[in-house]
C-alpha cells in the first residue's frame, strides 16, 4: 500500500526517531509517501519505502527495483551490497524490525494531533462493521479519519494512522492481533480515547491458553481511555472490563440488564427491517434498523451505545438509522461487455477508498495491459472546498496512470478543468450517461466503478455486465492470497510455486486467477493443455506457463507463446524436436516428467541413459525442471511408499543431470507433500487443490474461496399427498411451501443431489431438495423457513454449514469434480478485500 502522509516527515526527523545510524543523508527530500507494497509506488522521489519480510515474502527483494524506479529513502533491516559499497546513494534507515519502525513513525504522526478524539475498536468479531456504521452515522457531521477497510494488523494498524490530517475530527481505528504480546504496539500508534470491544469469540485461538489471555490481550487498546463500550451480556468482558479500569466511564448494551446504558426490551422482525424498543440513558426510545440477521443487529446494538456517548443528537433522528446500508469490505470484479473487466467498489466513496480502488485498477489493468478507464461520481463529506478535493481527486488518477475518466455529478464536472493530462468525459446525472453512447465505446478495458449511493451505479454496473444469469460463483480472490501464503509459509523463504490453474482454474475461472497469482508474483502456471495457455497469453498473462499435457500437434502454438511443455516420452520429444527444427528454434524450456511410482505419465528410471543422451545432442530445446509427482502423501499409513518414489526421482534426476551437463530445477511435491513432506522441497513446488481452500490432510488455516449461490424465483403452497417435479418423484407430507429455484444438472447441480439427498440455505436454515433435479431448475422444502419470498438467496455451497465437501460427498465423489463442473453459463464474481 502507498499511504499519503501530511505533514511530510523530514529526514532528519526520521533518523532521530529510528535511532538510525546513517554513514550520510544523501538527500533532504521530505517524505509524503510510505511505500510497503512495491507495485503500489506513485511518487518516487519523495516515497519510503518500508522493506518488511513476512512468512510468505520480503520486501527487501523489491528493493533494487524501486531504487532504479527513483526512490530514494529505505527502511531495511539488511543494508544492500551495493549501498554498502558506496554505489547506491539513498537515505538507508537500517532498523531491527521494519515493522516496529513502521509503527513508530505512525505514532509519532499521532502524536502531532492530541486533540484529535480516537476511537479504537477491537472484538474477535463485527470491528470493521461497527466502524463503518458508524462512518455512516456520523462522517455528514463531522470530518472522520478511518482505517480503510478490515486494516486492523500490525501493519495495516500504522498504515491507517498515517492517513490522519489536520482537518480531521475524529478517528475510527479497528485493531486486530493473532498472538500474544501484539496489541501493545497498535495501542501506541492509535493512541485511543474512547475504546469499543465488539464480542469475545474464538477467531485466532490456537495462539492463545485461554480465552481468558487473549481478553486481557485485547484489552490493553484500552489504556488510556476515558470512556469505554462493551457489551454487558458476556460476563467473561464484562466482568474484566470492570477490574481492569475502574476509573474509565462505562457505556454498556444488554438484553438483559434494565440498567445498563441501552437496555433491549424488544426486537421484532418485520419484513427486511427490524423494530428495536430501547432504553437509552433511561429514556424509551424507538430505533428501526434495515436489518434482521442477529450480527448486524448486535452491531447496531453497539453503534448505538457509541452514538450516545459522541453523538447523543442521533439517537432522536431515525433516519441515520432506517438507511444503513449493508457493509462490502470487498472489491467485485467480473467480466463485462466488449472484453472489459469490471471492478465495482460500492463500499464507500471517499479520497482514502478511491486510492486503495486506484491500486487495484493500476495492478488488474497492467496485468494485462489493459486501458484503466475510472467512472466516478461526486464525493461527497470530505470536508474540502471543491477545489481542494478535485485537485487531489486529479493527482491521484495522474499518480495511478488513469488517462480516462467518466465524471458523473454537478461538482466534478464543474472541476473537469484541474484534470489535466486525463480525457474527462462529463454527465450531470447517471441518467445521462446511461443514455449516452458512452458506454457502448469502451472496449478491452479494466473499468473502476466507484459512486456515492445515491448516483445508483449499479445500473451502470448492470449494463456493462456481460451476464444477468441469478445463479452465481462467487469467488473470494483474497482467500486465493491468504491459502498461497500459507502454502508459501510451509516451504523455504522465497522458494518458488507452480500453481496449477488447469480446467479453466479448477471452475473458477483461469483469468482471473492467473492475473491475481501473476500480480503476486507466483513463479510459474500451469495449465493441461496448449489452447489454455494460448489464451492466457492472448489475455496478457506474461508470468511463465507451463503446459501438462502437451501434443506435438500443438508445438507451434507452444513455441508461437512461449509455452513451456511438460515432456512425458519418447515419441512426444521426438516430435517436438523435430517441429523445433523446422522452426528455427533453439534452447526452447522444457519439463522433463518421471514417472516415480504413480505410473501414469513420464520417463521410467531405466530411460535416464537413453534420455540423456538423446537431450545432450538436441540444442532445440533445453531442459528447464525434472519432476515427479507423489500418489501417496496424503496417506499418513502410506509414507513409506512416497519415501521409496524420493529416492527414485532423486537417482533418476541425478542420472539425468550428470548426462546433460548442466543442473535443471527439481521439484517433486505437490499440495499434499507441501503441508507433510516440506523436507523433500528441493528447488521448487507445485500447489494445486490447496490453492482452492481444500487441505488434503484438513488444515484449517486454508480458507474456502468459493460460493455457489441462487434466488428463489417461485413460493407455492401445497397439501399432503400432492407431487413434485418429474416423474411425481417428490411428494409432500404435510402443509407445505416449496420453493422453485433457477439452477439445475445444466448449470453443475447434480441429479444426485434429488430427493432430499442434499439441502440447501435459505435465510439460515437447511431445506432439502424435492423430487428430481431438472435441467435448469430445482424444487425445495422452505416450509420450515418463515417468511420466504421470491428473490430470496439461496446458498448452495460455500457456507460454514455447507462447505464443498458435503456436496462432493453426496455425489460419491471429489471436490475437484463438483468445481470443474460448474457451467460456463454460471456467473463468477470476483471479490477483494
Amino acid at each position: 500500500m502507498d499511504r499519503l502522509v501530511t505533514p511530510a516527515f523530514a529526514p532528519e526527523e526520521l533518523k532521530r526517531l529510528l535511532k538510525t545510524e546513517l554513514p550520510t543523508l544523501e538527500g533532504s527530500c521530505s517524505v509524503r509517501h510510505i511505500l510497503t507494497d512495491s507495485r503500489s509506488l506513485v511518487s518516487p522521489q519523495d516515497t519510503l519505502f518500508v522493506a518488511i519480510p513476512t512468512e510468505s515474502g520480503d520486501g527487501h527483494r523489491y528493493v533494487a527495483q524501486l531504487y532504479e524506479r527513483g526512490v530514494r529513502s529505505f527502511v531495511i533491516e539488511r543494508l544492500p551490497d551495493e549501498a554498502r559499497r558506496g554505489e547506491w546513494k539513498a537515505n538507508w534507515f537500517v532498523v531491527p524490525s521494519s515493522v516496529k519502525a513502521l509503527q513508530q513513525i505512525a505514532a509519532l504522526h499521532r502524536a502531532r494531533f492530541p486533540q484529535l478524539e480516537t476511537i479504537g475498536i477491537t472484538g474477535s468479531n463485527g470491528k470493521t462493521v461497527v466502524k463503518e456504521f458508524l462512518y455512516q452515522l456520523l462522517h455528514p457531521t463531522l470530518h472522520i479519519v478511518r482505517s480503510p477497510r478490515s486494516y486492523n494488523s500490525q501493519i495495516g494498524v500504522p498504515l491507517s494512522v498515517l492517513g490522519i490530517e489536520t482537518s480531521d475530527e475524529l478517528g475510527l481505528f479497528e485493531a486486530g492481533i493473532s498472538k500474544p504480546h501484539e496489541m501493545k504496539a497498535l495501542r501506541d500508534v492509535i493512541q485511543p480515547t474512547v475504546g469499543v470491544f465488539t464480542y469475545l469469540g474464538s477467531a485466532h485461538q490456537e495462539n492463545f491458553a485461554s480465552l481468558e489471555e487473549k481478553l486481557r490481550e485485547k484489552l490493553q487498546l484500552f489504556t488510556h481511555c476515558h470512556a469505554l463500550v462493551y457489551g454487558e451480556d458476556s460476563i467473561e468482558v464484562s466482568k474484566m472490563m470492570q477490574a481492569t479500569f475502574p476509573e474509565a466511564r462505562h457505556l454498556t448494551w444488554s438484553r438483559m440488564n434494565p440498567k445498563a446504558t441501552l437496555y433491549l426490551q424488544q426486537s421484532v422482525a418485520e419484513g427486511d427491517r427490524t423494530h428495536l424498543s430501547c432504553i437509552i440513558h433511561g429514556e424509551r426510545h424507538q430505533i428501526v434498523i434495515p436489518f434482521t440477521d442477529a450480527a448486524y443487529i448486535e452491531d447496531c446494538l453497539c453503534a448505538i451505545t457509541v452514538a450516545s456517548l459522541v453523538a447523543p443528537e442521533l439517537i432522536n433522528d431515525p433516519l441515520p438509522w432506517a438507511t444503513l446500508r449493508p457493509v462490502e469490505m470487498r472489491l467485485e470484479v467480473k467480466n463485462g461487455v466488449s472484453g472489459n473487466t469490471l471492478i465495482n467498489d460500492a463500499y464507500s466513496c471517499d479520497l482514502q477508498s478511491l486510492s486503495i480502488a486506484l491500486d487495484f485498477l493500476r495492478r488488474r489493468a497492467s496485468a494485462t495491459a489493459a486501458r484503466p478507464v475510472v467512472l466516478l461520481s461526486d464525493i461527497e463529506g470530505s470536508g474540502l472546498s471543491d477545489e481542494e478535493l478535485y485537485s487531489e481527486v486529479a493527482s491521484l488518477l495522474r499518480g495511478y496512470e488513469v488517462s480516462d475518466l467518466i465524471a458523473v455529478g454537478k461538482h466534478i464536472t464543474e472541476h473537469a478543468h484541474l484534470f489535466t493530462g486525463i480525457r474527462v468525459t462529463p454527465f450531470p446525472t447517471t441518467d445521462a450517461l446511461l443514455h449516452s453512447e458512452a458506454l457502448r465505446t469502451i472496449t478491452g478495458s479494466c473499468i473502476l466503478i466507484k459512486g456515492a449511493r445515491r448516483f445508483a451505479f449499479e445500473q451502470v454496473y448492470r449494463r456493462l455486465s456481460t451476464q444477468e444469469h441469478q445463479t452465481v460463483l462467487d469467488i473470494d480472490l483474497s482467500a486465493v492470497v491468504h491459502n498461497l501464503n500459507y502454502y508459501r509459509s510451509l516451504l523455504p523463504p522465497n522458494h518458488p510455486l507452480v500453481c496449477m490453474i488447469k480446467a479453466d482454474g479448477y471452475g473458477i475461472g483461469a483469468f482471473e486467477l492467473a492475473r491475481t497469482l501473476q500480480e503476486h508474483r507466483v513463479e510459474y502456471l500451469a495449465v493441461a493443455v496448449a489452447d489454455e495457455g494460448r489464451e492466457l497469453r492472448e489475455k496478457g498473462i506474461r508470468t511463465h506457463l507451463m503446459i501438462m499435457n502437451p501434443e506435438v500437434a500443438s508445438a507451434e502454438t507452444l513455441f508461437t507463446h512461449h509455452l513451456e511443455p511438460e515432456v512425458y516420452s519418447f515419441e512426444l520429444l521426438a516430435g517436438l524436436r523435430e517441429q523445433a527444427v523446422r522452426l528455427g528454434v533453439r534452447d526452447f524450456p522444457i519439463h522433463i516428467k518421471v514417472d516415480s511410482g504413480m505410473h501414469r505419465l513420464g520417463f521410467a528410471l531405466e530411460d535416464m541413459k537413453r534420455l540423456g543422451q538423446l537431450l545432450s545432442v538436441c540444442p532445440e530445446l533445453r531442459v528447464s525442471s525434472i519432476f515427479s509427482h507423489l500418489a501417496t502423501a496424503d496417506e499418513p499409513a502410506k509414507s513409506e511408499y512416497v519415501h521409496q518414489q524420493y529416492a527414485t526421482f532423486m537417482t533418476a534426476s541425478d542420472q539425468l543431470t550428470a548426462a546433460l551437463g548442466y543442473r535443471p530445477r527439481r521439484h517433486i511435491l505437490n499440495t499434499a507433500g507441501i503441508e507433510c513432506y516440506a523436507e523433500y522441497a528441493l528447488d521448487m513446488a507445485r500447489l494445486g487443490i490447496g490453492l482452492y481452500g481444500f487441505s488434503p490432510t484438513g488444515r484449517r488455516e486454508v480458507e474456502p474461496i468459493a460460493r455457489f449461490s441462487t434466488v428463489v424465483l417461485q413460493v407455492k403452497t401445497l397439501q399432503p399427498g400432492q407431487y413434485v417435479g418429474y416423474g411425481c418423484m417428490g411428494q409432500v407430507n404435510r402443509p407445505s411451501r416449496i420453493a422453485v429455484i433457477p439452477v439445475g444438472y445444466a448449470d453443475g447441480f447434480s441429479r444426485r443431489l434429488s430427493r432430499g439427498a442434499y439441502s440447501v440455505s435459505v435465510r439460515g436454515v437447511l431445506c432439502p431438495t424435492l423430487g428430481n433435479v431438472c435441467m435448469d431448475a430445482c424444487m425445495i422444502d422452505v416450509t420450515d423457513v418463515p417468511g420466504v419470498e421470491v428473490g430470496d438467496q439461496v446458498i448452495l455451497f460455500g457456507s460454514e454449514d455447507l462447505p464443498l465437501e458435503r456436496v462432493a460427498e453426496v455425489c460419491g465423489t471429489i471436490p475437484y469434480e463438483i468445481l470443474t463442473s460448474i457451467s460456463s453459463r454460471v456467473q463468477r464474481r470476483y471479490w477483494r478485500e
